[in-house]
Parts: C-alpha cells; sequence; structure tokens
C-alpha cells in the first residue's frame, strides 16, 4: 500500500469538487481530486442564472483561473468552446395546462410567465450539458496540477484527530492511502463524508416533497412553434420561450425542458409526492407515458422524441429532498450540493453550488487551522442551513399553488425578488452574501410573511380575492423589488431583470 500526502482531499468530481479543487491549487494548496466514475458520464443539473454567472467569474478572475471566463457568457462560450455541449437560457418560461386540454393560448397572456434575465443572446446565461462541463472542469485541475485520480474506488475513511485524515482507496489495481489536513465532500446524493462521519440526517425539517422522472431526448419539437400554431401570441415575449428554463405546469406536478444547441433536449418530470406518490408497479416510462398522453400539447412536443444514447433509458428517483444536520467541522466541509438538495424549479443548483465553492474557498484562503478558521466553517454551516431553509420554503411555496396559476405567479415572484436583489447587491460590489441574501433577517421575514399569505389563500379561488392577494404581496415585497415584478400592465412578461456584467 501507498501512502500520499495532500492538504486537502475532494471527494466528487463533478463541476463543483473540480473547481474547488482548481481554487486550492491555486492558492498553494496540495489538493488530490477523486472519483469512483471516469469523465464523461450522465449528470442532471444543467441552469445557470445570473448569480452562477457572477461568482463564476469572480472566483476566475479573484484566482487566475482565465480559462473559465469564456463560460459565464452564452456568447464567450459559443466563441471560444464551442464544442462543450451548451444552450441558449434567456431566463425562465412558465405555461399552465389543463389534463386532457389542448393549450389555449390567452390573449392576455394569463397562463403564461416569461421572465428574462438578459437583454441579448450573446450576454445570456447558459444550459450546461453536464457530461462535457464536467469533463472539461476535471481536464483543467489536472491540467493546473492537482492529483485527479478517477475509478478510484473509497474504501475506509478514519479521522484520528484535527487535521488528521486518512482515506483509503483503489487506484488502478493499488492500494493507496491518502494522508490530508482537510477533506471537502462534493459527492452530491452520495453524502460519502457524512455517512462516513455519522451525521445525522435532516430531511424530514424539509418542507418540499417531490420525486423526478427524466432522461435526455433527441427531436423534441419546438414549444415556441407550437405555441404559434396553437394561435398564442409570441410578439409580446421577450424571448423566444424555448430559450428558457422552460417549465409546463400541470396537475402537482412541473415539467422541464432545457435545450441543447447539438440536438439534445433534458426534460423532466417533478411531481407533488403527497399528492402522486411512487408506484412501484409502473416502470418509469411507463409513468412518463401516462402523464403525456393527459396532457395532449405536452405529449405533441414529444411525439417524434427518441431517448439519447446517455443515460438511453427514463430515470426516476424517489424522493429529491436530503439534508444533513452538519456541513462542517474544524477540518471537514460539505459543498451545498452535499450538504442538502431542495427541488429543481427556479434553477437554484448550479448557483447554490458555486456560492458555496466561493465561501469555502475563502475561508481556506484567509484562515490556517485554528480558532478562526474554526468560527468561520461554523459561519459556513450556519449560513448553507439558512439557504436550504429558504429555497425550500420558496419551492414548497410554488408546489402549493400549481392548482391556481395566478397564485403560482405570486409565488414565483418571491423568488425573483430575492434572486434580483442579491444580483444587485453583488454588482454593487458585495460578494460576501448569502445565497437569494438568505443571511438578511429583513428578507427572509418579508418573504415568510408574504408566503404565509399566499398559504392562507391557497384554495380561494374568486378572481377579486387573488387580486386583494396580489396587492397585498407587491406591498410585502416592495422593499426588495428593484424590477418592477407584478407591475399589472406588463402581462406577465418581464424584459430585463438582471444587471449587466
Amino acid at each position: 500500500m501507498k501512502t500520499h500526502e495532500f492538504d486537502v482531499v475532494v471527494l466528487g468530481s463533478g463541476f463543483a469538487g473540480s473547481l474547488t479543487a482548481m481554487i486550492l491549487q491555486q492558492i498553494g494548496q496540495r489538493v488530490a481530486l477523486i472519483d469512483k466514475t471516469r469523465h464523461p458520464r450522465f449528470a442532471i443539473g444543467e441552469s445557470s442564472t445570473p448569480i452562477a454567472n457572477m461568482v463564476l467569474r469572480d472566483l476566475a478572475i479573484r484566482y487566475d483561473l482565465p480559462r473559465l471566463l469564456p463560460l459565464t457568457k452564452y456568447g464567450s462560450w459559443q466563441d471560444t468552446y464551442p464544442h462543450l455541449g451548451c444552450g441558449l437560457k434567456r431566463g425562465f418560461s412558465y405555461f399552465a395546462h389543463e389534463a386532457d386540454r389542448t393549450f389555449a393560448p390567452s390573449p392576455t397572456h394569463a397562463n403564461e410567465l416569461l421572465v428574462a434575465a438578459s437583454s441579448c443572446d450573446h450576454d445570456s446565461d447558459t444550459q450546461w450539458l453536464r457530461a462535457d462541463v464536467d469533463r472539461f472542469l476535471y481536464r483543467e485541475a489536472a491540467t493546473i496540477g492537482v492529483t485527479v485520480l478517477e475509478d478510484c474506488a473509497v474504501g475506509k475513511i478514519r479521522h484520528d484527530g484535527v487535521g488528521d485524515w486518512s482515506i483509503d482507496c483503489q487506484f488502478e489495481a493499488q492500494r493507496n492511502t491518502l494522508r490530508a489536513s482537510f477533506v471537502i465532500d462534493a459527492t452530491g446524493e452520495a453524502g460519502v463524508l457524512p455517512r462516513s462521519l455519522g451525521i445525522a440526517s435532516a430531511y424530514d425539517q424539509c418542507l418540499t416533497r417531490s420525486r423526478a422522472i427524466f432522461s435526455h431526448f433527441r427531436d423534441v419539437h419546438s414549444w415556441h412553434e407550437q405555441f404559434e400554431q396553437l394561435g398564442g401570441n409570441t410578439q409580446d415575449h421577450p424571448f423566444p420561450c424555448d430559450n428558457a428554463a422552460q417549465h409546463h405546469i400541470l396537475d402537482g406536478t412541473w415539467l422541464w425542458v432545457l435545450r441543447f444547441n447539438n440536438g439534445l433536449t433534458s426534460a423532466g418530470l417533478v411531481l407533488d409526492e403527497a399528492a402522486h406518490p411512487l408506484d412501484d408497479s409502473l416502470d418509469a416510462a411507463t409513468e412518463w407515458k401516462r402523464w403525456l398522453d393527459r396532457y395532449p400539447s405536452v405529449a405533441a412536443m414529444f411525439a417524434n422524441a427518441n431517448l439519447a444514447s446517455v443515460p438511453g433509458k427514463m430515470l426516476r428517483t424517489q424522493r429529491l429532498q436530503r439534508r444533513w444536520s452538519r456541513s462542517s467541522g474544524e477540518d471537514w466541509a460539505l459543498l451545498p450540493h452535499t450538504a442538502g438538495f431542495v427541488d429543481p424549479l427556479h434553477s437554484t443548483g448550479v448557483a447554490h453550488s458555486l456560492c458555496g465553492v466561493e465561501r469555502l474557498a475563502r475561508i481556506l484562503d484567509q484562515h490556517a487551522a485554528g480558532e478562526p478558521r474554526t468560527l468561520a466553517l461554523r459561519n459556513y454551516d450556519f449560513i448553507i442551513g439558512q439557504e436550504l431553509a429558504l429555497i425550500d420554503e420558496l419551492v414548497s411555496t410554488c408546489f402549493a399553488t400549481f392548482h391556481q396559476f395566478d397564485l403560482l405567479i405570486l409565488a414565483s415572484m418571491l423568488y425573483f425578488a430575492a434572486v434580483t436583489t442579491y444580483e444587485r447587491e453583488r454588482f454593487g460590489g458585495e460578494s460576501s452574501l448569502a445565497f437569494l441574501c438568505a443571511d438578511q433577517l429583513e428578507i427572509r421575514e418579508l418573504l415568510h410573511s408574504a408566503r404565509q399569505l399566499i398559504a392562507d389563500n391557497a384554495s380561494v379561488p374568486e378572481q377579486a380575492a387573488i387580486d386583494l392577494v396580489r396587492g397585498k404581496i407587491a406591498s410585502l415585497i416592495a422593499p426588495i423589488n428593484h424590477v418592477g415584478l407584478l407591475d399589472p400592465t406588463v402581462a406577465n412578461m418581464y424584459r430585463h431583470t438582471a444587471p449587466t456584467m
């Protein structure tokens, strides 16, 4: 058995793990990045946002990683790395469907919501084909000197005191022991480190209860074209609605559609587990088809679609929500996607992960082992808990309003108020923010009050009552409404909400 000495071992080589390893290498740490599989590999979680782009840009500049800068805008990505799978994402689009009825566009856009982040394609956000992006970042990590180990099976993890880690692993038929003073877990759902340390699960704190069915497809029909064929007015749309994180709202369920330039489309159903519990007697493909059969316009989008070769089948999860009771210790930390996960609604995953990478990198850059670092890591744990709790509140409120699109719009505006507030504070030079400003008590409290108001009226169908709730929500979020949210004159069509980098 060979023993290798490192300052930091990063478990998991997805985009967040690889980026963390690169940053630590750049600040002079000896870093090992290990993973049980090889790249490229299928991964879900594929949509960036203005926050993600801002953070990635700042990390690339601060830690001298210039090859990452083109990934922060659609135009520069296409100019520099056209071979990396990517899609144009101008913002978010939402469409409300009724079971067993063809989608009927409203002349007032009452069953639509389009929220544009950027004002042009070149500066827009991106859909990430994770297999390509993860492999790119992993290779970049190796290029700058990170010790990378693929197909590396982790065995026993021993923690013999602060700063004394030993990780047994099998690599290229050779047994190895990696010794390190700090360990970072970027393994996501696998949760290798918290399981090894016996950290208690806290998923029962999650308000959201959802599960998913998903895959990658080819030949998915354009919803923009179909919408026009159904008589919809796209002249009012701030962008072609396919160039977005597209949400189709069904019965206690939402369907995502993310399109890439190479002909692939990521699509999946996210189901309210309480309303639609998992039925093991149905396989994933059958359940997927049954849902499409209930919604003729959604089914038409997939009428000629075929499963992509990777993963080559429909995948299905049990409950998506997970959370550990701790996300850091004196000499270890979980990146956000390992610490917990809520739901893909509103595309929070990539941005939240990057915010966690930034915060943890700053701690390890500024503090050697000792009391100041320990205190900073405690705060890291506290902030991640606040962020996950806020995401959970915002998402669970949306799930509770899927039956009434007017209310879902109100619930979604809470997210857009929080996210645009973060964007503007970040653009103004503040880089120590918690994701969605979750560390700001006044913002959490007003969002909680708005959420409670929506919950109290979730069963009220009368339009006059909903209009009254809308006015109250507008008043509540006024202190953080910087982009004209809930303006009745825009008819659910928001043309530009993010500052230009």
